[in-house]
């Protein structure tokens, strides 16, 4: 028989390779140099013009025209993740930036803002949503980080009620599929006798549980985070929880992807007080109350289909301290300033007794793994 010879022998070919990789990083590193020096010279460009410096529709118009560039083995996943650290790099560099989200650290808000924004803002966790956008208003956060609804449990509704209360605009938006793992200091799952997590998440993990995990005592706790926490300093433990939260309590993935359904997206809005140019695929987000007389919504809405424009979302809420009157928030295609948006929202403005356009923003795109 033929035996296949490995090892030392191929040893100047690997050698090469490697010295190829070291030349291109080389080139890579000095690349990126230029790059910062130029994204400096963009950001003083900016302060001098009155621009705002964090610029969503821009940063997605780089991502897309690359995505159209890719040459295999790179992915449109590949590109998004290296870009999405090379802009947060460069945008750094223009102006420091912190980021609110509601916590704790290691919650799936916490992994949507590093998604999006990178790792070079610094990222606050707060306790309630609340606290975000109080946070992002007094200006002592550029941005926040909010859950908006999800594919499974619906609306987040306090968010919802917050932007009524706050003048706040809405600057882009982030699909995160939920993937829970299930995390320990054991490397044995059958030596794990306790599980904990919020009560949602072991919910979406429990066929797999049932399966997988039969006997072991289900613990619930006020968040994936805290579980996470807690079980840094357990032995026979175990949480549910998320891959950020694996790395900033030093837990170990015993295993991945133990969701039930893989098809769980919770949608995410970055909020704060610009707004953001046109990108070249746009979401427009409202809020009005109607008059309580029959036909009013039917009056407030029929401009959208009269400008040929598509009404993605529409969802109403009970009004605090206005008896049996509804908020209603709703998600259209296009920017503000697109001609039929335009005179469409100017049209929906004389229907309604109040009405708050809360932002033209980028869509959010596939959801992040």
């Amino acid at each position: 028989m033929k035996q296949t010879t490995t090892g030392p022998t191929n040893a100047p070919l690997l050698d090469k390779l490697r010295s190829r990789i070291d030349e291109i990083d080389l080139q890579i590193l000095s690349l990126l140099a230029a790059r910062q020096s130029i994204a400096k010279d963009i950001g003083l460009q900016k302060r001098r013009m009155g621009f705002d410096l964090f610029d969503p529709a821009r940063e997605e118009a780089v991502i897309e025209r690359l995505m159209k560039q890719i040459t295999p083995p790179l992915t449109a996943r590949d590109v998004r993740t290296i870009f999405t650290e090379i802009i947060s790099a460069a945008r750094s560099i223009q102006q420091s930036i912190a980021v609110a989200f509601l916590g704790p650290e290691g919650s799936f808000c916490h992994q949507a803002a590093a998604r999006f924004f990178g790792s070079a803002p610094e990222l606050r966790p707060e306790q309630s949503v609340e606290d975000v956008f109080s946070m992002v208003e007094k200006g002592q956060c550029m941005m926040g980080m909010v859950p908006i609804e999800n594919s499974y449990q619906g609306s987040v509704t306090s968010t919802l009620d917050l932007f009524y209360e706050y003048d706040l605009k809405i600057q882009g938006e982030i699909f995160l599929r939920i993937r829970h793992q299930l995390l320990s200091n054991e490397q044995d799952l059958n030596k794990i006798r306790y599980v904990y997590s919020h009560p949602m998440a072991l919910a979406q993990c429990r066929t797999w549980l049932k399966k997988n995990m039969p006997g072991v005592k289900i613990i619930e706790t006020g968040s994936t985070s805290e579980a996470a926490r807690r079980v840094s300093t357990r032995e026979e433990a175990a949480a549910i929880g998320s891959e950020i939260a694996a790395r900033i309590y030093d837990l170990k993935i015993v295993c991945q992807d133990v969701e039930d359904n893989i098809n769980n997206i919770t949608r995410f809005l970055v909020i704060g007080k610009g707004s953001p140019e046109r990108s070249l695929r746009n979401k427009t987000s409202l809020l009005f109350f109607l008059p309580h007389m029959a036909g009013t919504l039917n009056r407030a809405i029929s401009p959208l289909a009269q400008n040929s424009i598509n009404m993605t979302r529409i969802e109403s809420r009970p009004a605090k301290g206005k008896k049996w009157e509804y908020l209603f928030f709703v998600d259209i295609e296009g920017h503000k300033d697109d001609d039929n948006v335009a005179h469409a929202l100017r049209e929906m403005e004389k229907a309604c007794s109040y009405f708050k356009h809360l932002g033209s923003y980028p869509t959010g795109g596939e959801p992040w793994d």
